[in-house]
């Protein structure tokens, strides 16, 4: 495969429409957007593929593997309706069973889903399960907004902001990948994210217009609002939000950083929004990183830096 994963995904959808009324927004953002009865509906899909997304042994010296997988499966579809704004409602679970999948651990799979549904407010309503040369599970979900919020809605002056903290993701899969000493937080925002379902309804509901999630890394994913909105994005790393266990795990806040802006899988929530907006935004727990302005690209503290991200069909960042 020489393209891309997101080469590839732009070089296919051009053959394909969207010629309905009721679309609103289509393929090219976190989610699709459906006008239906004065309401907007928003669906979205994900997936986790195992020696892709996860690796079977990992269970041998995290036992909870599947359970957490089972919990992310719902959560990583539930931040791209957060990341628009929306409040999720139902899901359709697909499995991929294949020779080697174990049963204790399927049903241990369905008891991290249902707890995320509860969690969530989602009700599974259906699914498929068929056989695979390759263990996976999928899930459609689908959410309910009064607006939604673009990755194409950035403007000129704009500041950007933040949830949560970043790179934790990152060094939770390195620890698995490369056998390291255990450290259940950091390996538990790896396979435990929580989509922030309040903190993207509490903006839209404050007239933010632009957001986005965090599934390929900090960088990458303000790439995709510099590119979708055709503006200028600077961040200030002093400001990127860095947690404590990842400056030990790493050794220090500057290798730390590195975790925090190219790490994939955080799913924090990007906002951008104008100054007035910035005392009301604050309170719901955005930390502002960066300014918005004309032009394009992404720079880090005056310098560009490379859109670099977690590419699936090139398993390169």
């Amino acid at each position: 495969m020489k393209l891309g994963e997101f080469e590839l995904i732009s070089k296919l959808t051009k053959k394909l429409s969207c010629p309905s009324e009721k679309v609103v927004v289509g393929i090219g953002d976190d989610a699709a957007v459906v006008k239906l009865n004065g309401s907007y509906q928003i669906i979205t899909s994900d997936a986790l593929v195992e020696n892709s997304h996860y690796k079977r042994e990992w269970i041998n010296k995290f036992p909870e593997l599947y359970y957490y997988l089972g919990r992310k499966l719902l959560s990583i579809s539930v931040s791209d309706i957060a990341s628009m704004g929306g409040a999720p409602e139902f899901a359709i679970v697909n499995l991929g069973v294949s020779n080697q999948s174990e049963e204790r651990l399927l049903e241990s799979l369905y008891d991290g889903l249902s707890d995320a549904c509860k969690d969530y407010n989602v009700s599974i309503i259906g699914g498929d399960t068929v056989a695979s040369e390759t263990e996976f599970f999928d899930s459609t979900l689908t959410g309910k907004s009064k607006g939604y919020m673009l990755r194409s809605s950035a403007k000129p002056k704009d500041l950007v902001a933040v949830t949560g903290t970043f790179g934790d993701s990152r060094a939770g899969l390195e620890i698995l990948l490369e056998n390291r000493p255990i450290d259940n937080y950091l390996i538990e925002r790896f396979l435990n994210p929580s989509a922030r379902v309040e903190e993207g309804r509490e903006a839209l509901s404050l007239g933010v217009q632009c957001g986005t999630d965090v599934s390929d890394g900090l960088i990458f994913n303000l790439y995709t609002i510099s590119e979708s909105s055709r503006v200028k994005i600077e961040i200030f790393s002093d400001r990127i939000p860095i947690s404590e266990k990842l400056i030990s795990y790493a050794g220090s806040r500057e290798k730390a950083l590195q975790y925090a802006l190219f790490g994939g899988e955080d799913y924090e929530l990007i906002i951008t929004f104008p100054e007035n907006l910035l005392d009301s935004v604050e309170k719901t727990g955005f930390k502002v990183i960066g300014v918005v302005s004309e032009g394009s690209g992404v720079f880090v503290d005056g310098k560009k830096v490379r859109k670099i991200g977690f590419d699936h069909l090139r398993r390169t960042e």
